[in-house]
């Protein structure tokens, strides 16, 4: 007699290869306080002040790409030094206040190239209340340092001795706010390698004499905010056809 076992078909069960709950557990080690990201942090502006009598000056910014909102003449002479300078990769402006609620506003954050952290900038203003310069002083204190960051303070004699550069980047921004969405890579790739010694703007512009005026001196503005272009002139005279430009 033959005894035959008759089993059911059961499928294969495998070990799993999928790692215990135990091995996936991830352990986070800090060692020390976590640091905020300024960048994150300073990102975006506080709230225009609400004040009837405040004056308000609307703008657009080609580094930011957005509007923004600032409360004073001295404060706009500032943001064209922000938006002529190369070395500031971003900005905002009203970060933060001095102190606590209630303090004074802090006029910019800036972010340079040697600065990732970024740096605080206050502006002289002489035409502000008393109560809002003497929150700042009592806020910064002797060591020049608001919220860990450092702290430069913008006087009226700087702002005078910008009156040149700061009338000519007048002139300039618009060409970078009309054109931003215009850009001409070729063409502008074409000045940089023209610029190989210093050369006026009438020049550049009848050497592109293919393309219209405003579209050449709109890609060497662009150039020239980049840094990939510089032009020791601009600090020093009124904008013109003169003016001198080479490539950095």
């Amino acid at each position: 007699m033959v005894t035959i076992n008759v089993r059911p078909n059961r499928p294969e069960i495998k070990p799993s290869t999928r790692p215990s709950h135990k091995v996936r557990e991830t352990q986070l080690y800090f060692y020390g306080p976590v640091m905020p990201d300024p960048l994150r942090q300073y990102s975006r502006p506080l709230a225009f002040p609400r004040n009837g009598w405040r004056r308000r000056i609307e703008l657009f910014s080609p580094k930011l790409g957005r509007r923004l909102s600032l409360g004073s003449y001295e404060a706009y002479r500032t943001w064209l030094m922000v938006e002529a300078n190369p070395a500031i990769e971003t900005f905002t402006e009203r970060p933060a206040r001095v102190a606590g609620p209630g303090s004074a506003m802090i006029d910019f954050w800036v972010r340079l190239q040697e600065a990732p952290a970024g740096e605080f900038w206050l502006i002289d203003d002489r035409d502000a209340e008393e109560g809002d310069d003497r929150a700042r002083e009592e806020g910064c204190g002797s060591d020049s340092l608001l919220h860990g960051l450092p702290v430069r303070f913008i006087h009226q004699s700087e702002l005078q001795a910008w009156r040149v550069p700061i009338a000519n980047w007048s002139r300039i921004v618009p060409y970078l706010v009309s054109y931003r969405r215009f850009r001409a890579p070729v063409l502008e790739q074409a000045i940089v390698v023209y610029l190989n010694k210093p050369r006026a703007l009438d020049a550049i512009v009848e050497r592109f004499s293919e393309y219209d005026q405003a579209s050449v001196e709109a890609s060497l503005f662009a150039l020239l905010a980049s840094g990939r272009v510089v032009s020791p002139d601009v600090a020093l005279a009124p904008l013109s056809g003169a003016t001198s430009f080479q490539r950095a």
